[in-house]
């Protein structure tokens, strides 16, 4: 472990911490850029903790860069007595482990530094078993990513989110995972009452090495067998991460799974729309009202300039038996596409369900929206997962899907009438 501080009682601190750990030894504590390179090179320490005061940051922490060149098994990480979004961002970018943010507490410290080395160990193992055997494929599971989306907030896309995750996983038996890409607002996590500080942002540092090892380090179980990938904790983490972050982490989560249902928020933000190219199949979840239905038909356009086949748009009307004056029928012929499932209203069990932090599939199985967001699943299955069930179902799922799309939708289906 080296040290890089600017501030001497910082020095002092972080030696005090270090030197309750008997297994962390602290090399060396420079205040000089020159003698950080220098000791580097010659100790080639596991860590570096690397003060923001004279690591370049406005340059692009090209010290960071320097420090991998003198040692390339050390892993940085970067302290900065504030956590701003676009120096982490840089530090990650430059090649930095992780970002701690002054004053911390000695377990913080501790807990970073473990971490760290923990990943770098793993990576290093990896690669000696590559380099052993030239010849062995990576075991590669491509599942299949569903992208909950709505373009209108309020329409219970997390809520519907995490209960049709759930459903997967009852059905299907598979390897299911729920990745919470609502980076600013994110709300799986306390939906399905899990408590953890690991979330996505720790996987940006990782992001070029995201191994089943990494991944597992990070997301959370739950007792319904699906395993969550919960959002940033902080709404200014999300500005930490770009389209190719939560590609590459999406990517890497659907090969170690059988199906992937992303959150995400309203918005068309290029992430959300590099998410949307990665999916299977995106869920469009809609109300019956008109903000709601304005908002759809304005997706359908975006959609439709962006060439998305018409097959990979699921429209799922919520609270579809609500008293409004809009029938189903109306929204269809408004927005020239085909509503492919309907879930009711079902506000005081949905609630009680979020404040409670239990699923309403868990808590009430047996309701009317419970066996709505089954049948959506069912439908959202992979043919092979279908068949297992009802040898006969898959072959009735497809010609119900021919019989929408033609039925329903003309060719300029994301054209305004």
């Amino acid at each position: 472990m080296l040290a890089a501080q600017a501030s001497g009682e910082l020095r002092e601190q972080i030696s005090s911490i270090l030197g309750t750990d008997p297994g962390i030894v602290l090399v060396g504590s420079v205040d000089d850029a020159a003698d950080l390179l220098r000791l580097a090179r010659q100790t080639s320490p596991d860590v570096v903790l690397l003060d923001v005061a004279f690591a370049g940051a406005a340059d692009g922490f090209p010290i960071v860069e320097q420090i991998h060149a003198e040692a390339p098994n050390s892993s940085v990480i970067v302290t900065s007595p504030q956590g701003a979004p676009e120096a982490m961002r840089l530090a990650m970018v430059a090649g930095a482990r992780d970002f701690l943010t002054l004053p911390f507490q000695a377990t913080d410290l501790i807990g970073s530094i473990r971490t760290v080395h923990g990943h770098e160990l793993q990576r290093r193992r990896r690669t000696a078993q590559a380099t052993s055997d030239a010849s062995a494929e990576p075991r590669i599971t491509p599942g299949k990513v569903i992208c909950m989306f709505s373009p209108k907030g309020g329409v219970g896309r997390t809520t519907m989110a995490v209960n049709l995750a759930i459903a997967l996983k009852s059905l299907s038996q598979k390897r299911v995972a729920l990745v919470d890409c609502n980076l600013p607002f994110g709300d799986v996590s306390i939906m399905m009452n899990l408590h953890s500080s690991k979330t996505i942002a720790d996987l940006i540092s990782s992001v070029g090495d995201l191994s089943a090892e990494v991944l597992d380090s990070v997301m959370l179980p739950h007792e319904s067998g699906v395993r969550v990938l919960a959002a940033p904790t902080r709404p200014e983490f999300a500005e930490l991460f770009n389209p190719d972050h939560i590609k590459q982490i999406v990517e890497a989560v659907r090969r170690e799974n059988d199906y992937v249902v992303v959150d995400t928020w309203t918005s068309f933000h290029e992430i959300i729309l590099g998410l949307f190219d990665i999916s299977s199949v995106i869920v469009l979840l809609t109300t019956l009202d008109m903000p709601a239905v304005k908002n759809i038909r304005l997706f359908l356009d975006v959609a439709n300039a962006l060439q998305y086949p018409q097959d990979r748009i699921m429209l799922v009307l919520n609270r579809a038996d609500s008293t409004g004056g809009l029938r189903v029928e109306d929204i269809e012929e408004s927005i020239q596409h085909a509503v492919g499932a309907n879930l009711v209203s079902a506000g005081e069990l949905v609630t009680s369900s979020i404040n409670r932090g239990i699923p309403f599939l868990l808590s009430d199985p047996q309701a009317t929206i419970s066996r709505n967001v089954l049948q959506l699943a069912r439908q959202l299955l992979t043919p092979e997962d279908l068949e297992a069930q009802d040898p006969r179902a898959a072959q009735n799922a497809e010609n119900a899907k021919r019989k929408a799309v033609h039925s329903k939708i003309p060719m300029s289906w994301g054209t305004k009438r």
